[in-house]
């Protein structure tokens, strides 16, 4: 009598190691954006004073442990949010330029891009310019540099050809970009700290954009 041949179903091979290691990975990434979240809502409801790892410990939920795990120190995690906000004002000014064709409504674009962003987002602002312990970020970390290198890149792309036509001036970069980011930086600053006079910011959309192209205007711009 003939066997019917059964049919063996392969076997189903499992990585039991997969779905753990996601969900992990996707704990640590929810519990990073709340720890950053935290820290910018406490500096925005309580000021540098305020801004304290025992605070954003308790606003966030997050244990110290998690946070050490997370960005190494608490300066770490000053750091990335610092590296987050930068690339957020930098992604506003690429936008702001990348679409200009001459170079003079590109710098104007780019000024009054950092001022928009500045004003429409204060409490942001300040956490990148008014923080009084800076000084801690002395230099710029491997996450700073990852956050903002790509829409630097993209500014001075924008710029590059404009230089090399004489529009904008041949300067180094940094210094170029102390010409066209420094006043802006130093009014909105002195705006968001209260120095007595500095409180219409208007009059920087009003002046700046033209005055700032006269300093970098080159001898063909």
């Amino acid at each position: 009598m003939a066997v019917e041949p059964v049919a063996v179903k392969p076997a189903t091979v499992r990585h039991p190691a997969v779905k753990p290691m996601a969900a992990k990975q996707a704990r640590g990434r929810e519990t990073v954006e709340r720890l950053l979240s935290a820290a910018l809502d406490l500096y925005e409801r309580n000021g540098p004073e305020g801004y304290t790892m025992t605070g954003v410990i308790n606003a966030s939920g997050v244990s110290v442990g998690s946070l050490y795990h997370h960005f190494g120190s608490f300066n770490g995690l000053t750091a990335a949010l610092y590296a987050r906000l930068s690339g957020e004002l930098l992604d506003r000014l690429v936008a702001a330029v990348e679409p200009r064709r001459t170079a003079r409504t590109g710098v104007q674009a780019c000024v009054t891009a950092y001022l928009a962003w500045c004003t429409e987002h204060r409490a942001k602002a300040h956490f990148l310019l008014g923080m009084p312990y800076q000084a801690h970020l002395v230099g710029p970390t491997e996450a700073m540099l990852a956050e903002t290198a790509p829409q630097l890149a993209a500014i001075l792309a924008w710029i590059a050809p404009h230089v090399e036509a004489g529009r904008i001036v041949d300067v180094p970069d940094s210094l170029l970009g102390c010409l066209l980011i420094g006043p802006v930086t130093e009014a909105v600053t002195r705006w968001l700290v209260g120095v007595p006079g500095a409180d219409d910011i208007a009059e920087a959309f009003t002046y700046l954009p033209e005055r700032i192209w006269a300093s970098v205007k080159g001898p063909n711009g």
